[in-house]
């Protein structure tokens, strides 16, 4: 038995393909021995939402109150990037005024990956989950859902 299919049983692979593959999901796996995740072939859907919360919140946190948030659905999330904060100090009057932020409150720019394992969403589903995530962590006194 070669290399390749001792790695493939320890890690659970199920084809051989995927010690070769490209997409920086499956790739990231080979430089570890954990276990095999499976990555589904399934087209991703990508939502960016604009939210505000408390200044101390990081990504981890924010990937944490998603999942929460969607409970069974949770396994739709294949990630929780935080593109960008801005403090209330530095945000633009009119963007203060508007989002009606205060001191010790941040404006976050969120990009979600929902990506199925056994399904495609559609643009509507994928709405109604970007909506549920907003609700959930949106710290702020208005609501800018679409």
């Amino acid at each position: 038995m070669g290399l390749e299919r001792a790695l493939m049983l320890r890690k659970a692979v199920p084809d051989i393909r995927y010690l070769r593959a490209e997409d920086p999901r499956i790739a990231s796996q080979m430089l570890t021995l954990d276990p095999w995740q499976h990555v589904s072939p399934l087209p991703a859907s990508r939502r960016d939402i604009s939210v505000v919360v408390v200044a101390g919140e990081d990504e981890e946190t924010l990937g944490d109150r998603v999942r929460t948030a969607l409970g069974d659905d949770a396994d739709v999330v294949e990630s929780v990037e935080l593109l960008s904060r801005t403090t209330h100090e530095s945000l633009p009057e009119a963007a203060r005024t508007r989002l009606a932020t205060r001191k010790g409150q941040v404006n976050v720019l969120l990009r979600i990956v929902l990506r199925p394992i056994d399904r495609t969403l559609t643009s509507e589903q994928a709405n109604a989950i970007r909506n549920t995530i907003y609700r959930a962590v949106h710290e702020g006194p208005v609501m800018e859902l679409i």
